[in-house]
């Protein structure tokens, strides 16, 4: 079924569309609207009017006739001489130009006090005296508690369909809509493959800027996936590089930090790729079973917080092959087990099984294949903290928690 805001056919009039419309409806989000962009009215919110592709006083014309004429994309008004117009841009460029070319021609309609406020992406730098607003400030905004309500609810609802939607027409190639609030799926709510890719992209931004993964080694800098071409699927993964990886080669001759969305988890490992550089192979051949039930034990110490929640900590070992070069994985073998198999007294209910990692340390020696090793935090969807902005923490833990691993990986240990 169609949305209601989609009365448009070009992205950002669907988007204008939807903010027109719902601080229309919700007089109480118009007035805190006009507050959080600075641009207070004299007249109370009930009294003023709103004008969308249009100017005031002149009937609406067809999409095509506005984008012709280049009118502003929201006015908001009162009966004598205040109004704010509003320029929203997605991915077209803003000007100053046109926004001085709309002001004089309010001007001329007889408004004195004109504000001007450019609604753009993060990272556009709007002309000077304008008002410089961005898409994910405006989602942030209309999820604080003083601002929810239905209108609000309905608009932020729709910023997330139409930043999946546009990112998978490649209208969206960089920048973001919204801004990430947590992981959401649950039975009531089930996983899309869009909406884990965009929670996955907005995660990763969020992630290169903390502090505790940049003393890890991790390299904010560098990008991950070239490109996450898929729209269906059981999973959608993406990685943060380390600094210390070799600057020349593909991704997979060093580990990385691997985070992946499932339909029923979340899952943040340390990879070591089947291609990593031989002396990291080399490392890893070394460990022995001893030396990894030793930092077994350690990583298990660490993330005791996060098994408190409900998560748990386990190695994995794949072989695939692939029929050609775009063709997707065929499983020839696959090994996990939870790390409380390796421990002499784990006090829990996983009983002691030291024969797995026996088997994940001799892999590496006698390995014949293409084999991906994996440390990996298991997170399903229902830990506590996942459907907010606490699941970067938890996130940061399980990456923390695996330190012994890529300390000893490193030659550090």
């Amino acid at each position: 079924m169609r949305n209601i805001f989609d009365q448009y056919s070009q992205p950002e009039n669907r988007l204008t569309h939807a903010l027109a419309v719902c601080l229309d409806e919700d007089r109480a989000l118009l007035q805190g609207f006009l507050a959080w962009a600075g641009a207070r009215s004299p007249v109370r919110a009930k009294n003023l009017l709103i004008v969308e592709q249009s100017l005031p006083g002149d009937p609406p014309e067809s999409e095509i006739e506005t984008e012709r004429k280049g009118v502003p994309d929201i006015v908001v008004h009162d009966d004598d001489r205040w109004c704010l117009l509003v320029e929203s841009k997605v991915q077209a460029s803003l000007t100053e130009d046109q926004l001085r070319r709309h002001e004089r021609t309010l001007r001329r309609r007889g408004f004195e006090k004109i504000h001007r406020v450019a609604l753009t992406k993060s990272g556009v730098r709007a002309p000077k005296g304008t008002i410089a607003v961005t898409w994910s400030g405006l989602y942030e905004w209309l999820g604080m508690a003083g601002q929810r309500g239905e209108w609000s609810d309905r608009l932020r609802a729709y910023l997330r369909a139409a930043e999946v939607r546009l990112a998978q027409e490649e209208y969206l190639t960089e920048g973001t809509l919204t801004m990430f609030d947590g992981f959401p799926f649950s039975d009531d709510n089930p996983y899309t493959y869009g909406e884990a890719k965009r929670l996955l992209n907005l995660a990763l931004e969020e992630l290169r800027k903390d502090r505790t993964l940049r003393a890890l080694g991790m390299d904010p800098k560098a990008p991950g996936r070239t490109a996450i071409t898929g729209r269906s699927g059981r999973a959608v993964w993406d990685f943060l590089p380390l600094k210390d990886r070799p600057k020349r080669g593909a991704f997979t001759g060093y580990p990385h930090l691997t985070l992946a969305v499932h339909a029923d988890h979340l899952e943040a490992a340390i990879t070591i790729p089947n291609g990593v550089i031989r002396p990291v192979r080399q490392r890893l051949i070394d460990l022995g079973s001893d030396r990894l039930t030793a930092i077994n034990a350690k990583i298990l110490r660490r993330a005791r917080r996060l098994i408190s929640r409900g998560a748990w900590v386990q190695a994995y070992a794949l072989q695939r092959h692939y029929l050609g070069q775009r063709s997707p994985a065929i499983t020839d073998a696959m090994l996990t087990f939870r790390l409380e198999t390796s421990q002499p007294r784990n006090g829990g209910r996983v009983k002691r099984q030291p024969e797995w990692v026996e088997l994940f340390a001799a892999l590496p020696r006698r390995k014949r294949s293409n084999i991906q090793f994996q440390y990996r935090v298991h997170l399903p969807w229902g830990t506590k903290g996942l459907n907010s902005r606490d699941s970067l923490r938890l996130i940061v833990e399980s990456w923390s928690a695996m330190k012994p691993l890529l300390d000893a990986l490193r030659g550090e240990s």
